[in-house]
């Protein structure tokens, strides 16, 4: 097979959380089997992020941060998108444009331009339109969803959702009205099996680490989190919390750890490649107390490295409850404090048996050749087929055929 995929998302560095580092998954889930590329801003840094382009498997083309803005950059008046308008006009163009995220004029713009020049567009959320999300800020993405995001999500081919509960979401929405796709993210096997030393802290200290990394958000569940930690203050373990976030609620979570004198807890910034894996390496356990998640990459992440992992009914991990990786509980301070307790309880033989069966069950799940199937048939099924009528007869055809993580 042969045909060529275009990746469009507003911001492609390495602090953005999970969608990046999906993207990067699909661009080596092509390789001998599609072409990749991608469009893309220098948002945030000021400049490409060079760890995520070296690694997408695709030409990039990167465009100025001002493309997702409201006024500067609709890209209609940009000179680098009316070429690429012209390019499609011309015939030369993917066969299918792979949206990734919501909100974003720069999305609107490529969505509207794909869907003039009747290339099919598939639009994936990110977790963006689940229930939690859409409840902030609520007022602007209602009228949203009724004017400009609610067209691009009309004109659609397709909606790609990582589980199925972020996919039931998605088709309760009045705008989705064309087949939803269930292809969960690929997750990378960690190189090498090697653990690097403890830190000095972790040395002296003797104590075991509960990891928490990931961006830095109210949803996240961090507030509860460390209430119900101050509460236990475990002596021997540590809880490191690790990536970035805005500064200000950053510093609400620092600040009130130092007015309660919460024991044990460290702040680090966000990580990656090497220092990533040192994380990991160095953790006994994973917590995701997130109140929603479409998929939670770090948790596959964690599973996939042998770490227990404790999490909410706010993702869709439940298969962590009923396989027995861990903790899958609701996202309540109680619940926590009880997951918690009975992590601390278990001796460290009990918990690498449990991870263990982690690192198995994700290995069979989430590598690239068990992803790559799914988002063939995404593609494939989405390919010329552009219209209102194909897209329903498609999601008729679809029924039945819907799979969970």
């Amino acid at each position: 097979m042969s045909f060529l995929v275009t990746n469009v998302i507003c911001r492609f560095n390495s602090a953005s959380g999970g969608p990046p580092r999906t993207i990067i998954g699909i661009s080596r889930a092509s390789i001998g089997y599609w072409r990749a590329e991608l469009f893309t801003t220098d948002y945030t840094t000021g400049a490409s992020d060079p760890l995520l382009i070296r690694q997408f498997n695709g030409h990039v083309n990167l465009l100025a941060a001002s493309a997702q803005t409201a006024t500067g950059g609709l890209l209609r008046m940009s000179r680098l998108f009316r070429s690429y308008e012209a390019q499609l006009l011309k015939g030369i163009g993917p066969n299918v444009v792979h949206l990734h995220g919501v909100w974003s004029p720069l999305l609107a713009a490529f969505a509207s331009t794909a869907f003039r020049n009747r290339i099919p567009y598939i639009v994936a959320p990110h977790g963006m339109l689940e229930p939690w999300p859409l409840r902030d800020r609520g007022l602007r993405k209602a009228v949203a969803l009724r004017t400009y995001q609610g067209s691009v999500l009309s004109h659609a081919a397709a909606v790609h959702a990582t589980s199925e509960l972020e996919a039931e979401h998605l088709r309760a929405l009045p705008s989705v009205n064309c087949p939803v796709f269930v292809v969960p993210n690929f997750i990378e096997e960690p190189i090498g099996s090697s653990e690097p030393p403890l830190d000095e802290s972790a040395r002296k200290s003797g104590r075991r680490v509960l990891l928490f990394l990931s961006r830095i958000h109210e949803k996240k569940g961090l507030d509860m989190l460390l209430q119900v930690w101050n509460d236990l203050r475990p002596a021997d373990w540590e809880l490191r919390i690790v990536g970035n976030g805005v500064p200000t609620y950053v510093q609400s979570l620092k600040r009130y750890c130092e007015d309660q004198a919460v024991p044990n807890v460290s702040f680090h910034s966000h990580v990656d490649g090497e220092h990533r894996e040192a994380m990991f390496a160095r953790a006994s356990a994973f917590v995701l107390p997130t109140y929603s998640e479409n998929f939670g990459n770090v948790v596959a992440e964690a599973l996939i490295r042998g770490l227990p992992v404790i999490t909410t009914t706010g993702t869709p991990w439940v298969d962590v409850g009923r396989q027995k990786l861990g903790w899958y509980v609701e996202p309540k301070a109680e619940s926590l404090r009880v997951a918690l307790r009975e992590l601390f309880a278990n001796d460290p033989e009990m918990l690498r048996r449990m991870g263990e069966r982690g690192r198995q069950y994700a290995s069979s799940r989430f590598t690239i050749d068990a992803v790559r199937a799914r988002l063939v048939e995404m593609y494939e099924g989405t390919i010329g087929r552009t219209s209102a009528a194909d897209a329903v007869d498609m999601r008729a055809a679809q029924s039945g055929r819907r799979s969970a993580v």
